[in-house]
């Protein structure tokens, strides 16, 4: 055990309770083993990394399919004739995912014909400007959190099928750089008026702005640098996340064999598939802690990790097999009280000056992305697009 006035963390702007018991954790759990599980999205960064690459992909039109490979991995795995959960257009119609996509995909086929990167002539610059460009991001946007709500399909993931995992990394590192420098807002975005199509005129949301918190990279380096190793569990794309994980140009330094996501199949061109990997537990809700369990926990002698974080109820399944073993970290982006993390979030603000807590709770300041050492009397939540 380490002497308890090692100096472990920096102070960064961690609430003061909250460095005192990750200090004590570390110095309980030095040296003997033992590792920790972090969620990726919202908890190790501020925002989404792959929210922020399908934005990115939508706005710059980067996609590797032609209009017939489009038009099959937005609809994959998708009901398409089951009405979408919290998706109507501005009529009040509900909608199901087959309408937005026969919209979407005679969009994509205007798209790929007439702009240059595709082989069209017209630039992005004129191209975004069409109502055929404008209906296809405002309904991308809005089959995406539809079809996340109904059976866990994330085409911002699906919609990568088709590029070489250079070219995804490439494309993933040129979106995480522009993030880090967008603006933390939240848009809305309406489908064109005059191309109505199927679903009719849609309204759609996104937000921009990734952050880098310093305090998780000093958590990080100070467990490792303890003896207890830091791996990553996240429902994102595995590749997507390991390029802001493990290049050193991000700072957090973790290596790449890590970092567990998402895992794609690959065609005989070594290009993604829209077909999940089965081979490793689908790292998303109940998944996240069967993988640890098969993936993880065997490296260390089937230990439970020492310390788990996360944000939402995608990370409550990891935090519910472990609670008793870990410490549990979260991340306050003021759930609803139906959501399944609400009473372990409740706890842990019961338990915050308790020094034997097995919870406990961070706030951010929201508008800028990064850590307040002091938790708001209220706190708001995020914004109002749902998890997926």
């Amino acid at each position: 055990m380490l002497k308890d006035d090692a100096l472990i963390l920096k102070t960064g702007n961690w609430e003061p309770q909250n460095k005192k018991r990750l200090e004590k954790l570390i110095r309980e759990k030095a040296f003997n083993g033992n590792y920790a599980v972090f969620d990726w999205d919202f908890t190790s960064i501020f925002y989404d990394t792959q929210d922020n690459l399908f934005v990115y992909q939508i706005e710059n039109l980067k996609f590797n399919l032609t209009p017939e490979e489009f038009d099959q991995t937005i609809r994959a795995g998708i009901p398409q004739d089951v009405i979408l959960p919290h998706t109507a257009n501005l009529e009040g119609k509900a909608l199901t995912a087959g309408e937005l996509s026969d919209d979407l995909n005679e969009r994509y086929d205007f798209l790929y014909k007439n702009y240059s990167g595709f082989g069209g002539i017209m630039s992005l610059a004129e191209i975004t400007l069409t109502e055929e460009f404008i209906d296809f991001k405002a309904k991308m946007l809005v089959l995406m959190r539809g079809a996340a709500s109904l059976c866990g399909v994330d085409i911002g993931q699906s919609v990568s099928t088709g590029m070489t995992i250079e070219e995804l990394s490439g494309l993933t590192e040129t979106a995480i750089d522009q993030g880090l420098k967008d603006e933390i807002k939240t848009y809305t975005v309406k489908s064109s008026s005059v191309l109505k199509g199927r679903a009719g005129e849609v309204e759609g949301g996104y937000r921009k702005g990734l952050r880098i918190q310093e305090e998780m990279q000093n958590l990080f380096s100070a467990l490792r640098e303890n003896g207890i190793e830091v791996y990553i569990c996240s429902a994102s794309q595995e590749d997507n996340v390991r390029v802001f994980a493990s290049y050193p140009k991000y700072g957090y330094n973790l290596d790449a064999e890590n970092v567990f996501g998402r895992r794609r199949l690959f065609d005989e061109n070594k290009k993604l598939t829209v077909m999940d990997d089965t081979s490793i537990p689908a790292t998303r809700r109940e998944g996240k802690a069967e993988a640890i369990k098969k993936l993880i926990a065997p490296k260390h002698q089937n230990k439970a990790p020492v310390l788990i974080a996360g944000d939402g109820d995608g990370d409550f399944f990891m935090m519910d097999a472990f609670k008793n073993e870990a410490l549990i970290l979260i991340f306050n982006r003021s759930p609803k009280k139906e959501a399944k993390i609400f009473p372990l979030l409740m706890r842990g603000i019961k338990e915050r000056e308790k020094s034997e807590t097995g919870i406990i709770v961070q706030h951010r300041d929201n508008g800028k992305g990064r850590f307040i050492s002091k938790a708001p009397e209220e706190e708001r939540p995020l914004d109002s697009l749902p998890e997926k």
